[in-house]
């Protein structure tokens, strides 16, 4: 009877020992699994874009000589000043000059007769020193203190006194530059003229337009 209960006991002690085991298994596996990370990242490109501003006017929308004789170099009254101004143009901006003339060249035309007061002169040089007697027409012009930024530089054409003037063209001149940002720059232009004795009555005219953009 005693090993029948020794066999009973031991079977017993053994099931608790096996159970032990069994349930510690089962404890391991209920356990949350461990997983495994990865870093990710994503980017988001900005992007902007800045336009350079351009902008010039002109103060007269006419001026005049009256009328010419072959005694005189005649100056223009009043003078043109034009203003430029370039924001957000790093390199700058150039402001253009050029005139109507007969389509052809440049100068003071009438159409009655047909005739063209040459810009500078009768070779339609860049520049020329205008006498009484012979006939020319063209400008010459200066820069003011006005404004602020870059200053604005006279083309070499252009940038001349007294009755020495550059010719006038129909296709764009460069008059006057900067090299960075300005605002309100400006540039004062005067025009000259003078005629011959054999220069034909009539009534003549010129219109002179001036363009800017960036450099």
């Amino acid at each position: 009877m005693n090993k029948i209960i020794s066999a009973v006991g031991l079977m017993f002690v053994a099931l608790l020992i096996i159970g032990g085991w069994f349930w510690t298994s089962s404890e391991t596996l209920l356990m949350s699994p461990e997983y495994a990370s990865a870093a990710t990242s994503s980017a988001v490109t900005v992007s902007a874009s800045v336009t350079a501003v351009i902008s010039c006017s002109t103060n007269q929308s006419s001026t005049a000589f009256g009328t010419l004789t072959d005694s005189t170099v005649a100056t223009a009254s009043p003078n043109a000043s034009s203003t430029m101004s370039c924001a957000n143009s790093s390199t700058g901006c150039v402001l253009y000059i050029k005139d109507a003339g007969n389509s052809t060249n440049g100068g003071l035309a009438t159409s009655t007769p047909a005739y063209l007061i040459p810009s500078p002169n009768a070779a339609f040089a860049a520049t020329s020193t205008l006498v009484a007697g012979t006939e020319g027409y063209g400008v010459n012009a200066t820069t003011t203190a006005t404004g602020t930024g870059a200053t604005l530089t006279i083309a070499a054409r252009y940038l001349q006194t007294g009755n020495t003037v550059g010719g006038l063209v129909v296709t764009n001149q460069t008059l006057g530059s900067t090299s960075a940002t300005s605002s309100s720059r400006e540039v004062v232009v005067t025009h000259k003229a003078a005629i011959s004795a054999s220069t034909p009555a009539g009534s003549y005219a010129d219109t002179i337009t001036y363009e800017c953009t960036a450099n």
